[in-house]
């Protein structure tokens, strides 16, 4: 039986409860044992102790919604609205191959770790190739994470490359080999959806989907009214006055359901997401760059909707920094409102955790403190100037707190940085084997004249 211990820490449980103490957790063979105030007793400090004076001790960041191989397309389309933006990404699938996805992925894992991150969720809308998904996973199950890989379809679309169209049937066995492959990785799990419907899903994909959704008791993972251009473009195809009206005909909402995105969205439609129980992951700073507008958030978290938080690809937002969307999330609604009370630090914290938990099926295992649950774990430094002194934890967390304060982080009761060092890969080891990848990648990118 290994067991670890976490002494000396402030500890944020980010339960219901809304509490902070200063105290110890206790986890005996990846399981949280025990959560409790003050000291551990004697008997209980046997296996390895973390000292965490200065830290506080909280649930692993959960990112709801990425495209982590997009690290290799850091800033290469700058000033552009959605639909452009979205040609250029659909296009590079022409020249993307499964040595792009894995050296991208793996980096862009790396970087959430150290931003406190322990469970993503991968949009996958790019396969040009089944390998290329394959080494995606192959790339997450070696970083250490905890993830839900979000395998998705595209079967139509002016601007979708023929490449990475595909029939249902042929998505739904690659679906299963994965599922089939990865039995026995108790970190890996799996989702499928249409990827930005209906731009790119017919109406007979998405009764596929969700069938199949159902049959496999798998999420779904769609992005959902992103852009004014979107709603048009329903509202234009099919009369329908809202992506989410239409994808509710088609049963896609639901509570193994998690909408990227929701920018647009009526307050109509933000009752289909709370009755169906589907939740929302906000993705602001990727809504900024793209100048897609403001995610009625507020009204969404108030109708009792369960939103989380997420980065979106580096292609869209540069970074795969939580802490960074934090702020950005509290702020935007903040200046959006010109209500600096219409949303307070705690309910970010939740978004970023037991928020994101809950849109991935995994509020049962991570997202909280508490016994019984998983140890998804991270310590933050709070003895920093800019973190000093602390007066409103949970507010300081949110908006002076940086992904370079997250010292220690913990995935299932493994160690995987410690003191800011990596445990299970050499950085710059993979930090060259992506630029190499990148070198490649733009020069293709160049022949191909995106």
């Amino acid at each position: 039986m290994s067991q670890l211990i976490i002494t000396n820490a402030t500890v944020v449980p980010m339960t219901e409860k809304r509490e902070s103490f200063n105290g110890y957790v206790c986890v005996s063979d990846g399981v949280i044992a025990e959560v409790s105030a003050g000291a551990p007793p004697k008997a209980a400090t046997n296996g390895q102790v973390i000292d965490a004076s200065g830290c506080v001790l909280m649930p692993g960041l959960v990112n709801a919604h990425t495209h982590l191989y997009q690290v290799l397309l850091r800033a290469v389309w700058e000033d552009l609205p959605l639909l452009p933006w979205l040609r250029r990404i659909y296009g590079a699938a022409q020249v993307l191959r499964p040595e792009h996805f894995y050296a991208g992925t793996l980096l862009g894992c790396i970087e959430a770790m150290r931003s406190g991150v322990t469970t993503l969720c991968e949009h996958n809308f790019l396969n040009p190739h089944p390998d290329c998904a394959l080494e995606s996973i192959r790339a997450i199950r070696e970083s250490g994470l905890r993830a839900v890989f979000a395998r998705t379809i595209m079967d139509t679309g002016e601007m979708v490359p023929d490449c990475v169209k595909e029939k249902a049937d042929r998505a739904f066995r690659h679906i299963e080999d994965m599922i089939t492959a990865n039995q026995g990785h108790g970190e890996l799990y799996f989702m499928t959806g249409p990827n930005t419907p209906p731009l790119n899903t017919t109406p007979e994909l998405l009764k596929d989907i969700r069938r199949f959704a159902t049959e496999k008791s798998i999420g779904i993972s769609a992005h959902v009214a992103e852009s004014v251009a979107v709603v048009e473009h329903t509202q234009g195809k099919y009369g329908k006055r809202g992506v989410v009206r239409f994808l509710d005909d088609f049963g896609i909402p639901g509570p193994n359901a998690v909408f990227a995105h929701c920018v647009h969205v009526s307050d109509d439609e933000i009752r289909i997401l709370e009755e169906s129980g589907t939740s929302v992951s906000h993705n602001p700073v990727s809504n900024m760059m793209l100048g897609d507008g403001v995610a009625p958030v507020v009204k969404m978290l108030r109708q009792g909707v369960n939103v989380a938080l997420g980065t979106d690809g580096a292609a869209s937002n540069h970074s795969q920094d939580v802490f960074e969307t934090m702020k950005c999330a509290s702020l935007l609604q903040k200046v959006h409102h010109q209500d600096a009370s219409v949303i307070e630090p705690y309910q970010i914290l939740r978004m970023a955790t037991i928020g994101g938990a809950k849109a991935l099926g995994l509020s049962s295992v991570c997202g909280t403190i508490e016994v019984g649950k998983r140890a998804d774990l991270i310590l933050v430094r709070i003895d920093s100037v800019h973190t000093q002194p602390v007066n409103d934890l949970f507010s300081q967390l949110v908006h002076c707190a940086k992904a370079s304060d997250v010292q220690t982080v913990i995935v299932n009761g493994n160690i995987v940085m410690r003191d800011r060092e990596l445990k299970l890969h050499d950085e710059q080891q993979v930090l060259q084997h992506a630029k190499k990848n990148n070198v490649d990648l733009m020069e293709r990118l160049r022949k191909l004249s995106l």
